[in-house]
Formats: structure tokens, sequence, C-alpha cells
């Protein structure tokens, strides 16, 4: 395989010594990739919106916040001590955590860890509002060194990946943390499978017996006896919780326990179990990874993956002249298979749990004489020009990811995708699978610190994959990281570098469309561009990067990602004024910069009372922010491109009229308001 930088198509990629038709070519390759990870995002959102984040198909993956760094909301804490039963690895962990201010939970994902660690969090520090502060896994043991820590107040590291140091090192690094976090007065909660620290401040984590959980939830005695004799280990926390939830609600036995079992293993392993030929193998591999296409598109799919497999007919499927020819589509859903046919032929699995379940049995049971033909298949099917196949790829590989090595999947999948050759469909893939990985607490770390790694890759392939993964479901759990590292791009590159603009664009979007709130980085970017220093050309790409920000729309449409801002989170007018001003204040830039503000406020319903107090405010808080010789210009041309844009007399009187209220009269006088040249 050809380096990276050997690759013909690199030069595409970057635009060097690129023909006009590879640029264009280049061009629509970005905005498809996007388009792609915005549609999978899509999904995301509303898989969240529906089952209050639930993830896809992972039993027991079920984040409340979809931020996964910053403070703790006052909601989450309240709904992780509600019932919550504190068991005898609780009281060991509250006992290090008070002798110490620092304790690690290690155990197995699912097992209610991060529940518990925001328990003995709010015993520590009061639980007050915005107190408890998460901290991003992408921390290293230097950086936690490093890094300041605030009296009375909680930190909690989730799912924190084992720093991969040399061990005198990482007991300096560890000293360290614990003299900075016990001097400040403040506590520090770490979980994960594995830990850098070292075994006196590790507590081994056990759930609490499912007994007492349902107990606490004021199941009866009798029924929690029976109900608890059907959890097995299989049964994350949350699927404890449910089910007692359930049961506390007045639900029959029966119906909670039916809903229970629906999460477990027991038909996709009794499928397994039974004697299945090679064909029916291939089938569940390729429905592990292509569930929910429509049947025409997973048969031929099913049928490429066969002739990698060198299958053909298979003589136990053969059949005589005489016979008549059965149909595999009525086989492939009658009684006791694992699959169904919704009313738009799209294949299904009858649980949506049992993908994961399938995918695990398909792993531990099965070598390479299934795998590897898999893995071929997989490689061709993520640079296809199928975005439905693809994204379906994405999901599957993430599922695998979660019941594997998740160094296997990395290293066999993402990262040679990443820096696949080609028009570069196969960094979509690989940037939608980032988002699928990221609703499962126990593979978000890793593919953080993968997607940093690309982010910081010499070669354009991977970096370009990296700036998809960050405006999708990544960007919106790490805002903050994914602002700086796209910013960082976007400063130090010598060469225009679109897609990061694009990107920082998409995550402004992404984080709005998702939970109404770009707040922190919108801060973020205001102090950046105003303690820039730059001049002339140099600052440019900044102000586009900005400008992408400003102008942005979900998906290229619809109403402009500022205006749904505002009116989610009005506070958020003095950064965008602070943003709006360092563009407005560059001639090249200034109509472009217009048109955004043009657009954002004539979005917003002159008619409702709430609406014009938003415009009022981003108005005043934008006079605020620009130079005083730029505010009387500010006004003349803003009315002369409402003019150009043939905007309706009692609209244009509004927008100059607001504009008065904050310019001297002498600027705006009575006689021009309104008024066409």
């Amino acid at each position: 395989m050809a380096s990276e930088t050997d690759s013909p198509a690199e030069g595409v990629l970057v635009g060097d010594e690129a023909t006009p038709v590879e640029l264009a070519d280049q061009a629509e390759a970005t905005d498809e990739s996007f388009a792609q990870v915005s549609q999978v995002q899509t999904v995301i959102n509303h898989i969240h919106g529906n089952i209050g984040g639930a993830s896809f198909g992972i039993s027991g993956s079920h984040p409340k916040s979809r931020r996964t760094s910053g403070p703790v909301s006052p909601y989450e804490m309240a709904e992780a001590r509600t019932c919550y039963v504190r068991h005898a690895s609780y009281e060991a962990a509250a006992e290090q955590l008070g002798s110490c201010n620092m304790v690690a939970l290690i155990g197995k994902a699912g097992t209610g860890r991060r529940t518990a660690a925001l328990n003995l969090l709010h015993d520590f520090v009061g639980g007050r509002r915005e107190v408890v502060v998460e901290l991003s896994p992408g921390y290293t043991l230097e950086k936690l060194a490093a890094r300041e820590y605030r009296k009375a107040h909680g930190y909690l590291l989730c799912d924190w990946p084992k720093d991969d140091v040399d061990g005198s090192i990482a007991d300096f690094h560890v000293r360290e943390i614990r003299r900075r976090v016990r001097d400040a007065g403040a506590y520090l909660v770490i979980t994960g499978t594995a830990t850098s620290l070292p075994e006196g401040d590790q507590i081994p984590w056990l759930p609490p017996p499912a007994r007492d959980v349902l107990l606490a939830h004021q199941v009866a005695p009798e029924v929690a006896d029976e109900a608890a004799a059907q959890i097995t280990t299989d049964h994350a926390m949350t699927d404890v919780v449910t089910l007692a939830r359930g049961l506390a609600s007045g639900a029959p036995l029966a119906d909670a326990l039916g809903k229970l079992e629906s999460a477990g293993r027991r038909d996709v392993v009794a499928w397994f179990d039974g004697a299945r030929t090679r064909g029916e193998l291939f089938e569940m591999a390729a429905m592990a990874f292509t569930a929910g296409l429509p049947e025409s598109g997973f048969e031929s799919l099913l049928a490429r993956l066969e002739s990698i497999a060198g299958m053909g007919v298979e003589k136990a499927d053969a059949i005589s002249a005489d016979d008549p020819m059965p149909s595999r589509r009525l086989l492939r859903v009658a009684e006791g298979s694992l699959f169904s046919l919704s009313p738009g032929r799209r294949l299904e699995f009858k649980v949506g749990g049992h993908r994961t379940h399938v995918m695990r049995e398909l792993y531990q049971r099965h070598g390479m004489r299934l795998w590897d033909p898999v893995t071929e298949w997989l490689h061709e099917c993520a640079a296809l020009r199928d975005p439905s196949a693809q994204a379906e790829i994405a999901r599957g590989v993430a599922i695998l990811a979660s019941v594997a090595d998740y160094s296997y999947v990395e290293s066999t999948f993402l990262t040679p995708w990443a820096r696949g050759r080609g028009v570069m469909r196969s960094q979509a893939t690989a940037a939608m699978a980032v988002s699928w990985l990221c609703l499962d607490e126990t593979t978000r770390p890793e593919v953080l610190r993968t997607v940093s790694l690309w982010t910081r890759a010499s070669a354009a392939r991977p970096k370009f994959t990296a700036t998809l993964a960050w405006s999708g479901e990544l960007g919106i759990r790490f805002p903050l990281e994914a602002a700086r590292l796209l910013w960082l791009q976007i400063r130090d590159s010598e060469k225009p570098v679109r897609h990061a603009e694009i990107a920082l664009a998409r995550l402004f979007a992404a984080l709005t469309e998702a939970t109404g709130n770009a707040l922190p980085m919108l801060d973020w970017l205001a102090r950046q561009i105003s303690n820039d220093r730059r001049i002339g050309r140099a600052v440019d790409p900044l102000i586009r990067a900005i400008l992408s920000v400003l102008s942005a729309r979900a998906d290229g449409v619809g109403i402009p990602t500022v205006t749904a801002h505002l009116r989610s989170r009005p506070e958020s007018a003095a950064p965008l004024a602070k943003l709006w001003s360092a563009v407005l204040v560059k001639r090249p830039h200034r109509r472009a910069a217009l048109a955004a503000l043009y657009d954002a406020v004539c979005a917003l319903d002159e008619r409702d009372d709430d609406d014009r107090d938003r415009v009022r405010a981003l108005f005043a808080a934008l006079v605020a922010a620009l130079p005083e010789k730029e505010r009387p210009l500010l006004a003349h041309d803003l009315r002369r491109y409402a003019i150009s844009r043939n905007t309706d007399e009692n609209r244009l009187e509004i927008l100059l009229s607001l504009l008065r209220i904050f310019l001297s009269p002498a600027v705006l006088s009575l006689d021009t308001i309104g008024k066409r040249p």
C-alpha cells in the first residue's frame, strides 16, 4: 500500500498543482462528505430525542447530557441521586476519597460507576450548582498534574484510558495530582476499566445488588425477589433501574421482565446454537453491518460479500430440477428468524438490541474464515457512493468496537479509512463511525484520542477526516476541544483550509440543533479573535472561519443558525456581536458579514415581542463592540444593503429605528430613516 504522502490524490485534497476540474471535484466531495456526517447526526439527534440518549443497541449506554466535559447540570446530579443505593463498594470508595481527596472506581462498563462518582462528589462538595465539573477523557497524566483545581469543587473523569507512560514518570505525575487536589480542597473521582493510578488509589467496583436497587425504588419485597432472580450479568445497571421504575409504577411483573429480556441475548444465542450454513452466517454478518437498508440494497451488498467469500451457490442450498425454487426472501423473515421487513421493505432486526448481540456472537464464535471476507467487503462498502450504505456500515463498525477490542477496530477500519485514497468516500465513513462510537461511554475516550491524532497528522487525508469527525457527535461531546483544534488548523496552515472552516460552521450548527447551546464555543471564539494580534492578510483565514460560523445554516438550508441560537440563548448576543465586529471592520469581508447579519435579523419575526427584543439586544451589543468610528458606517452600509435586497418599507423602518436607539441622532437623522436613495 502506498504511503499517504505518495498518494496521487493527496495533492488534489490540499490543492497543490490541482487543475480547476480537480479542485471542483474536491469541493464537491468535501461538501458531500460533510452532508453525510450531518445526516448521521440527524439520526443520532432523533435517537436522543426519542429515548433520552439510549445508544445504538448497546445496553446500558444512556448518557443524560450530550456534552462530556464541563459543569455537570443540576438535573443530572438530581437524577443520579434518585433512589441511589450505597453498598459496600460505594462505602469503600467514600472512605478512600475522604482520606486522599482522590479515588478511581475500576470495573466493567454498565456497572453504575458514573452514577456512583456523581453521588460521591455530591456527598463531599455539597451538590451546589456547577460545583461538579466533568473533565475530558483526553486529559493525560501530565495535563492532570499541571491543571489548577478550585476549592470545594468536585472533578469527574469518566472512562479514562490508561496512559502509556513509564512507571516512574507516572508516579511523579500522580503525586503531583494528589498534592494539587488536596491543597485546593477539591475532590477527584476517576472511572475506568484500568487506570494509571497506583493500586492504593483504586477501588474494585461492583454494582449494588439488584434486589437492593428494586427495594430502593419501593418495589414490594416478594416482587423484588422474583425479579432479581431474572437479572444476569448481561444486564447493565440502567436495565435494572428501568425494571425497578417500571415495577414501582405498577407494571405487571411479566411485562416488566419481558422488556428486560428483550435486552438480553437469549434469542440470538439460540439462533447461533442451531446448525447454520455458511450462507446463513454470511447473511447474518451482512445484516449486522447493514440493518435498516432497503431489501434490494441489502441483497446487492450480500451478493458481493458472498462473491468475496467464494461461495457462489452453495451445495447445501442446491435444489433439484423437479423442486419449486424456494423464496430466499420469505425464508429470511420466516418464523424463528431474527429479521423483519418494514412496510417500506427495509430489512431490520425484530428487536433493535439484537444487532449488538449478533455482532458479539459473530466475533466470539467465528474466526478468519468469516472475518477475512467480511473485512475485505467492509473496505469496499466504505468507499461506495451510497450514503445510506456507508452510514449503516459506520454504525455496524461502531457496534463491533463495543463488543470487540477497540484497538482492532481502529487499526483495521477507522485509521485505514481515514487515510484512504480516491475521492474521500471512506473518510466520510470513518467520520460517521466516530459519531456512532461517541454514543458508547466505553469507546468515547478512545475515539477522542484517535481523532486527536488524526488532527495532528502531517498527511492531509487523516486531517480532513478529523475535521469531518469534529463537526459531528464528537464535537457535540467535546465542543471546546473541537473548536480549539479546528481553529489551530486554520490559523497555522500556510494555505486556506476550507474543510476546517466548514467544520467549524457545522459544529456551531450541530451544537445548536442538538443542545440549543453553543455559547461556550462562541465565547471561546470571541476571545481568540479579540486576542489575535495579526494584521492584514495574515488574519484572513481566521476572519473567513468566523464568517462561516455567522453564516451557518443547518444542512445549508433553513433559518440561519445564529437566529436559532439567539432564540434558545438570548445571552449569546454579546459574543455574536464581538464576532460580527471582528469581521465587519475588515473591508474585503464586510459585504458578506452584512449579508449574514441581515439574514439572521430578518429571520426573526418583527411582530413577535421576544424576537424584537433579541434584535434590539444584538444591535446594542454590536454597537458596543464596534469601534466608535465604525458605528455610523454600519448604519449607512446596512441601510444600503437592506435596500439592495428589496426590503419592504416596514421592515427597513424597524431595522434602522432599532439602530437609531443606539447611535447618535446626528448619525441617523429622522429625515433619512427608511428613505431610499
